[in-house]
């Protein structure tokens, strides 16, 4: 392992700084989606049964498997055919199309600066753009707690998982695997954004892509708490010394997070987790949403309204 290795993943995270996200209508990301949009209407048919499953399972393989595979083929034709320097570039590349830190700033940043200059209007209307729940009823308290949440979920969805697969397929198969890996989890994560929801349409269909999801994100999400702590200590005005507390004392999870429409689980309600103290339903979730709201000094508990009906957080 050289220095060109240990630089591939910091390189990517430069680029997407420096440039941010292509426009959508060249983004492969959203061309995924396209991908998974034809799929769907060929495998979606007939009713909500054990064959449905079935379809929903292909149709993920088949959207996932080709777009991680020509990913890795693209690094490997490279490192092969040109130069390791060429892989290394190529691989740089795909995994920055494939993380979002730039844009989840600046999502971020769209509800702070109104919030900052007393516009709730503004701050509404930004932040209906990262969350489920009905954001006409919320107060600048609501606001900025939906805004944080959805930041620390999105942070291991966006960002720590793809890092952390493509660190992964990087040491045990070279540029080709990172690429591989950090495309094969983008793709089912866009899946689990388009067919994970629990609702009676997508409530077979989905499941698989949700369950990937799940499974893709089980060790980044508990990554999360050290990482976050340790950029706690860097970055000032930050909470530091709450972060482990929280974040281990309620591991399980702590907020009650129901988004009606955009809800990730398709599970149905007799499959469901024990619920600890007003847990979400996705223990991942919960665990790397406390402590980014812990080191914000924000009480993610309190009221809230997803799809127009009255819920009150566990604090």
């Amino acid at each position: 392992m050289n220095l060109a290795f240990l630089a591939l993943l910091p390189a990517a995270l430069l680029i997407d700084r420096l440039f941010g996200e292509l426009p959508s209508r060249v983004h492969p990301v959203c061309m995924m989606g396209a991908l998974a949009s034809r799929i769907e209407a060929l495998f979606r048919r007939g009713s909500n049964n054990a064959l449905m499953s079935l379809s929903g399972t292909l149709a993920c393989l088949l959207v996932v498997l080709p777009c991680a595979a020509l990913a890795g083929g693209l690094a490997w034709a490279a490192q092969v055919y040109a130069d390791p320097r060429a892989a290394w570039f190529v691989s740089a590349i795909i995994i920055w199309i494939c993380v979002a830190p730039r844009s989840l700033d600046e999502h971020a940043l769209r509800v702070a600066v109104p919030l900052a200059k007393g516009d709730l209007e503004g701050a509404r209307k930004a932040v209906s753009m990262m969350v489920g729940r009905n954001p006409d009823r919320l107060d600048a308290h609501g606001v900025a707690r939906a805004c944080v949440e959805s930041v620390g979920e999105n942070l291991t969805d966006g960002i720590l998982s793809t890092l952390f697969w493509a660190g992964i397929g990087l040491f045990f198969f070279g540029y080709p695997g990172a690429a591989c890996l950090a495309v094969l989890h983008r793709s089912a994560n866009v899946l689990d954004a388009l067919w994970g929801k629990k609702n009676e349409k997508y409530i077979r269909f989905g499941t698989f892509a949700a369950r990937l999801d799940d499974a893709l994100n089980f060790v980044p999400a508990r990554l999360s708490l050290p990482c976050i702590t340790f950029a706690s200590r860097i970055i000032p005005n930050l909470r530091h010394n709450d972060i482990l507390p929280v974040g281990w004392k309620y591991r399980a999870a702590q907020f009650r997070m129901e988004r009606s429409g955009l809800c990730r689980s398709p599970r149905p309600q007799a499959r469901r987790p024990r619920r600890v103290r007003g847990s979400v339903r996705r223990p991942s979730v919960a665990r790397r949403r406390n402590p980014r709201c812990q080191a914000r000094a924000h009480r993610a508990g309190g009221p809230a309204h997803v799809a127009f009906r009255y819920r009150l957080h566990a604090v």
